[in-house]
């Protein structure tokens, strides 16, 4: 059962107000596993965003990034040393990444390269996937080289871009999902997916009769891993209604629900994401366990 925490100041033992600095994502993406399962959903009105986030790294972060006249207000999750894997802004726009093999991205004549963290960029600027894609098409985007980004927004669209056969792609769905994980879809022949997880939620989901929060939390459950890509966190993004229900450590009995309009009135801060959660305080740091 989902034990749900209106807001977060009650559970903090601490807050930390920082300056907040972002690499670029070719800083992001080194030697480490990076693997996530990432689903997108839209049915009869409900739309939801899942990710496992997989590295067995202890030191995950939360990122509140208030709202300017230049920029949309942000959440995003990630490391003490890549603080910017995925989150959401408060237009309901959703943006993560998947790391993917060396995809030999070459830059398009006449069009400007962008440099900095694109997640973060475009959570600030836009708001509907349409946005999203226009950028891309008028940008070179560097970060395609070794990541494919799925994007929703909260009018149910949803899609994946990725560079595959020689050119910028944006993979969508005919049906009311789409998943994303480490591979470029673009390149698959015959439905032959090379992802045990992706094969595992396309099951679970295509299976379902109904959208609902226990439907995503099953299919992160199940696509869940341990050893060196492990699971660290896990979300689900109600994008209509800016609520992220926060998962650590593969547990999916206990969720922190943070409303985000609510959490980004409280200023910029980063945060420790295992401070959330109560239960674990007094456990030892995921780099300490036997």
């Amino acid at each position: 059962m989902i034990k749900r925490k209106i807001t977060i100041l009650g559970i903090l033992i601490a807050l930390n107000t920082i300056t907040l600095s972002y690499p670029h994502e070719d800083k992001i993406f080194h030697d480490d596993l990076f693997n996530c399962t990432i689903v997108m959903t839209a049915r009869e009105g409900l739309i939801l965003a899942g990710n496992n986030e997989d590295r067995n790294h202890p030191e995950t972060k939360v990122t509140f990034i208030p709202a300017t006249e230049k920029y949309h207000g942000r959440i995003v999750f990630g490391f003490d040393d890549s603080p910017i894997q995925g989150g959401m802004n408060d237009q309901g726009l959703f943006m993560d990444g998947n790391r993917v093999s060396p995809t030999n991205w070459q830059p398009e004549p006449g069009k400007p390269n962008f440099g900095g963290s694109v997640i973060l960029f475009l959570l600030g600027t836009c708001a509907t996937c349409d946005d999203v894609m226009n950028f891309f098409e008028n940008h070179n985007v560097p970060g395609l080289e070794q990541a494919r980004f799925p994007i929703a927004d909260r009018t149910g669209a949803s899609m994946i871009v990725e560079y595959g056969q020689g050119k910028t792609q944006f993979i969508t769905s005919d049906t009311w999902y789409l998943i994303s994980t480490n591979f470029i879809m673009s390149d698959i022949k015959n439905d032959n997916y090379p992802c045990w997880r992706y094969i595992t939620a396309d099951k679970i989901l295509s299976d379902a009769d109904e959208l609902n929060l226990a439907l995503i939390r099953k299919v992160l459950k199940e696509t869940s891993q341990e050893g060196g890509s492990l699971t660290v966190y896990s979300n689900i993004y109600d994008l209509k209604n800016g609520i992220i229900y926060l998962y650590n450590l593969r547990d999916f009995d206990e969720a922190v629900v943070i409303e985000l309009a609510e959490e980004l009135e409280k200023g910029q801060r980063q945060i420790d994401l295992s401070s959330l959660f109560e239960s674990n305080r007094n456990k030892p740091p995921l780099s300490q366990k036997p």
